[in-house]
């Protein structure tokens, strides 16, 4: 069972989080509803306060695409 507070204080810092940054939530709700398909490229690149970038990318299947959506499904609320 999930500790209800857990999920209370993660739900507080998801609005905080979508508060300061409504940009890169916007295209990454364009992304999962466009892009997210089997075979595509995610790539992601991170700079840490030094300026070194942090580099990362994985090629999508059909379950991660389907694991993604099924996330997407719990963030959104709809079970």
């Amino acid at each position: 069972m999930k500790n209800p507070a857990q999920l209370l204080r993660l739900k507080k810092q998801w609005d905080g989080f979508t508060a300061r940054h409504p940009k890169l939530i916007r295209y990454l709700v364009y992304v999962s509803d466009h892009s997210l398909v089997d075979g595509a490229l995610l790539d992601l690149t991170v700079t840490d306060p030094e300026g070194n970038p942090l580099h990362a990318n994985a090629r999508l299947t059909a379950e991660d695409v389907a694991f993604l959506q099924a996330l997407r499904s719990v963030l959104d609320g709809k079970d």
